[in-house]
C-alpha cells in the first residue's frame, strides 16, 4: 500500500492528524489522572429528609422536610450528583421512646472520600405517643366559593365522622376538622362532588395528623343570593284640608331583595312611597316598592298601608 500513491496520501494523513492531537495536548488531558481527581465543590438544594423511627407506636413533628447540602470531593464523582434524588438525607431516631430530640442530619450512601456539611446541621425532633380518635368533620363552604348570585342554602357531608390518628398533644391542638372541596371553581349550582378534609388549631393553622378517610362526599345547595333590609314609608300627595296624619303602619316591615353579593351589600332599605292625595279619612292602600338599581326581585312585591288620620 506504501507504494501506491493514495497509500502515501492516506499515511500522511494519519501522521497529521496525531501531529495536531499531540500539539494540541488533546491525548494529554484525556489521560491525565490529576484532572481525574481534582478536587471540587457542589451544594444540592432542598433534599428530602427521611426520619428512621417506630411508626407503628410514634407520632413524628416539627422535623424540616428538606435540607441544602454541600459535597466536597473528586470532581468526576461529584459530576454523577446533580439532583435531590441522587442524595439521601436521614435522622435516625431507631430505638428511641417518647421526647425531644436534637439529632444530626447524616448522609447515607456516598463515597467515603465525599465530604459534606448540611444546613440546618441538626433537626429538632419530637416524637409523640401515636394516638387514634373519632372526630366531626364540619362541611366548610364558605360565601367566597360560591358564585356571587348565589349563597348556600343547605350543605352536609358524609360520612360525618373520621378516624384522625397522631401525637397526643398534636391531637389536643385540633380545633376544626373542616371538608373543602378539591375543585376551586365558583359553585354557581347544587353541587355533590369529594372533599377533602384537613385538621387545624383554633389560629386555623393545619396540623399534621393522618385522617382516614382523607375524603368525603360533599353536597352543597344554593339558591339565589338575597338579604333582609327595612322598609321606609315616603309620601307624596296631600290630605284633604281639614286632616292631619297620625301615623301610617305597613303590613311589612321588612322584605327580601334579590342580586349579585355586590350589589346588595350596600342597600340597606327600600322605599315604599304612600300617595294620601285627597285622603279625608283613615283608610288602607295597597303600595309597591321601589325598586334599587341592580335588584332583580323583591319579595314581596307589594305590602298593604294603613293610614290614620285625625
Amino acid at each position: 500500500m506504501l507504494e501506491s500513491k493514495w497509500g502515501l496520501r492516506f499515511v500522511a494523513l494519519i501522521l497529521a492528524v496525531f501531529f495536531f492531537l499531540s500539539v494540541n495536548n488533546v491525548f494529554g488531558n484525556i489521560f491525565n489522572s490529576d484532572d481525574i481527581s481534582q478536587k471540587s465543590s457542589k451544594t444540592i438544594q432542598d433534599v428530602p429528609v427521611e426520619v428512621i423511627y417506630n411508626h407503628k407506636d410514634f407520632h413524628l413533628t416539627k422535623v424540616p422536610e428538606n435540607v441544602d447540602v454541600n459535597l466536597s470531593g473528586p470532581q468526576l464523582k461529584l459530576i454523577k450528583i446533580e439532583n435531590p434524588k441522587d442524595l439521601k438525607v436521614t435522622v435516625d431516631l431507631s430505638g428511641k421512646k417518647a421526647g425531644e430530640y436534637h439529632k444530626k442530619f447524616q448522609v447515607k450512601g456516598i463515597d467515603s472520600d465525599i465530604s459534606y456539611n448540611i444546613k440546618p446541621k441538626r433537626a429538632d425532633v419530637n416524637l409523640e405517643k401515636k394516638i387514634t380518635k373519632k372526630m366531626h368533620v364540619q362541611p366548610d363552604v364558605s360565601q367566597s366559593n360560591i358564585d356571587p348570585k348565589y349563597k348556600v342554602s343547605k350543605q352536609s357531608i358524609s360520612p360525618e365522622t373520621v378516624k384522625v390518628t397522631g401525637g397526643e398533644q398534636q391531637l389536643k391542638k385540633i380545633a376544626y376538622l373542616k371538608a373543602n372541596f378539591k375543585n376551586s371553581a365558583k359553585i354557581t349550582k347544587d353541587t355533590n362532588d369529594v372533599a377533602e378534609v384537613n385538621a387545624f388549631d383554633k389560629e386555623l393553622n393545619k396540623l399534621n395528623v393522618s385522617i382516614k378517610p382523607n375524603e368525603v362526599n360533599l353536597k352543597v345547595a344554593v339558591e339565589p343570593f338575597s338579604k333582609k333590609v327595612k322598609v321606609h314609608i315616603k309620601t307624596i300627595g296631600k290630605l284633604a284640608d281639614d286632616k292631619e296624619l297620625d301615623n301610617i303602619k305597613l303590613n311589612d316591615k321588612e322584605v327580601e331583595i334579590y342580586g349579585s353579593r355586590d350589589d346588595l351589600q350596600n342597600i340597606n332599605e327600600v322605599i315604599a312611597e304612600v300617595d294620601l292625595d285627597k285622603i279625608s279619612e283613615s283608610t288602607q292602600k295597597t303600595v309597591s316598592f321601589d325598586l334599587p338599581k341592580n335588584v332583580t326581585k323583591i319579595d314581596p312585591k307589594k305590602t298593604k298601608a294603613y293610614i290614620n288620620v285625625k
